[in-house]
């Protein structure tokens, strides 16, 4: 499948792992406070993983205390 907007993968990726970075969470609690195996959650941070459902993208902001638009958000500063 060929992506209409292919940045949206990277952003995301760039996103999580900063969020991330920036509140000290290592991937492995992450996953594991999302119930996720850790290699999606690798995936996504990876930028090879780019089928979230919206339900998972709002999980994942909230247990990275954003919202869910600063995931997708160019240059979003937290």
């Amino acid at each position: 499948m060929r992506l209409r907007y292919p940045q949206v993968p990277r952003l995301l990726a760039r996103n999580v792992w900063r969020f991330r970075e920036q509140r000290r969470i290592t991937a492995s609690a992450l996953a594991e406070q999302l119930d996720w195996p850790l290699v999606e959650l690798d995936k996504i941070e990876n930028g090879d993983k780019f089928d979230l459902s919206i339900d998972d993208l709002e999980r994942l902001a909230l247990a990275l205390f954003v919202e869910p638009a600063d995931l997708l958000r160019r240059n979003s500063s937290h």
